[in-house]
């Protein structure tokens, strides 16, 4: 996830949910109950803790919500991917706390190859959300 798709992300929770306006489904039908979880896996959780500083280091959790505009962030073979539509979520970054205040990892380094996973960046995105997956 980038700089620019984490902005637009969260613009998407401002401009509703933050506002306790209710999100717009794939039909453009209010969502009638928001989002109860989001799971990360491990590996990606100790790959983002492993880029960060041993002792100031961890994790900065961003709220955001799915938009059409933002539904690219998914992958896209995720399965009823446009059910995420009007969805609250987490994106989550590597930080360290700095005496500026806590810092994502993107924001520190000036070298982009320095701080990278798979998907491109410090910033991981695209966790499993129920609903719509929720288990049985």
């Amino acid at each position: 996830m980038t700089k620019e798709q984490l902005e637009a992300f969260r613009l998407a929770y401002a401009k509703s949910v933050k506002k306790c306006i209710k999100g717009k489904n794939k039909n453009g039908k209010n969502i009638a109950e928001q989002s109860d979880w989001v799971f990360f896996d491990r590996k990606l959780i100790q790959d983002l803790l492993d880029m960060t500083d041993p002792i100031s280091g961890g994790l900065k959790l961003y709220f955001g919500q799915y938009d059409k505009e933002n539904l690219d962030i998914l992958p896209i073979d995720r399965k009823d991917r446009d059910d995420y539509i009007g969805r609250i979520s987490i994106a989550i970054a590597a930080a360290n706390k700095t005496e500026f205040g806590i810092i994502d990892l993107n924001d520190e380094s000036k070298d982009s190859t320095t701080f990278k996973l798979s998907s491109g960046g410090s910033i991981e995105n695209g966790g499993d959300l129920c609903p719509p997956g929720c288990n049985p």
